[in-house]
């Protein structure tokens, strides 16, 4: 090759290199997940609101298990502090926006696949190579969700290493799962903050580790994943009140542009055992299923309250005709039957002010 493309082959090179090298960073820093970098986000007063082991910037916001809205202000190092909003409606249909009607009467399908699969549990290492703890958590949801008669695909594919990047490796997964049309996407994953406490509570007497939902604010759905998000809050506060730790929305993508109804779930952290996170996909099925079913009711009855004033209007009319043709008959002329209905009127009056 003559020198000059030599130079320009090379100068592409390095270009794509960059180029690479700098999307990988900007993966790894947006895409969320890091478990190296653990962040505590605190209020003005210095009171601990939550710990995650996700890249927190300015701007995310935050569900407490109370329902209080937090919004991140600053962050220096692995310390966040947040404004308080106060306490919100989870449901509000004034503000927030509206998802896509679900075929009313029809079963539905959730789908489940799972970005890192290393992703382990105590008594066994945080991370394996392969398919760690993680995917047992999917196969109970799954399980779970059919006994709530919810017909489920849950992918076992594998995006390995476990990194910020694996969430570009899943979505070729993500995106074969949504071209199936399920009303709903997880993807499963655990927390690796070190202090399994946060995430125990007890529902129904029982104590179990509790189930953060995650919602990517970098993404055109983030508005109808949100509402989605609160959805499953909103049930689980009325069924499984407690099971859900909170709400997070983070600067990041997360393969939820896909649709409307694709949410993260994180079943506690490493430190809790499998064996009791079971229970936790357990009960999580029930809002799930709830929430899916929930937003069919309004359009099913409004299709239900024209149904019925459709056949109110059928009869009247029908027996409108009938009384037609009976006066028709006994008049003999359209003339008197329009007297007889004016004699009838004319009576009713009469009687009415006699009464009077």
């Amino acid at each position: 090759l003559p020198i000059y493309w030599k130079y320009k082959f090379s100068v592409i090179i390095i270009i794509f290199i960059l180029v690479m090298s700098f999307s990988a960073t900007a993966e790894e820093k947006f895409s969320g997940y890091q478990e190296d970098q653990i962040t505590k986000v605190y209020k003005q007063n210095g009171d601990l609101i939550f710990t995650i082991a996700m890249g927190v910037i300015p701007g995310d916001r935050y569900i407490s298990r109370d329902n209080h809205e937090y919004i991140v202000e600053s962050v220096e190092g692995n310390k966040a502090i947040a404004s308080d909003n106060g306490e919100i409606e989870l449901v509000d249909n004034n503000k927030t926006a509206a998802l896509p009607p679900l075929a009313a009467g029809e079963e539905k399908l959730v789908a489940i696949y799972h970005t890192h699969n290393g992703e382990s549990y105590e008594p066994g290492p945080a991370v394996v190579e392969g398919r760690g703890d993680i995917h047992k958590i999917g196969k109970a949801l799954a399980n779970d969700l059919e006994k709530q008669g919810i017909k489920v695909m849950h992918s076992d594919n594998l995006h390995l290493p476990q990194d910020g990047a694996a969430y570009s490796r899943s979505r070729a997964t993500a995106l074969a799962l949504a071209r199936e049309k399920p009303d709903a996407i997880f993807d499963v994953h655990r927390d690796a903050i070190p202090n399994k406490e946060e995430y125990l509570t007890k529902v129904d007497g029982e104590v179990v580790p509790q189930v953060r939902i995650v919602v990517g604010r970098q993404n055109p759905n983030d508005k109808l994943n949100d509402k989605f998000a609160r959805q499953i809050k909103a049930m689980s506060d009325k069924y499984t009140p407690g099971l859900i730790r909170d709400i997070f929305y983070g600067h990041g993508d997360y393969n939820q542009s896909i649709g409307p109804r694709v949410l993260l779930l994180e079943f506690g952290t490493y430190l809790n055992y499998e064996k009791n996170l079971e229970k936790s996909a357990s009960l999580i099925s029930i809002p799930i299923a709830r929430a899916l079913s929930a937003v069919n009711r309004p359009a099913a009855s409004d299709s239900q309250n024209r149904s019925a004033f459709s056949t109110l209007a059928w009869i009247l009319g029908i027996g409108f005709v009938i009384l037609m043709g009976y006066l028709f008959l006994n008049e003999g002329s359209l003339e008197g039957v329009m007297n007889r209905i004016r004699g009838y009127f004319n009576k009713e009056i009469i009687d009415n002010r006699d009464d009077k």
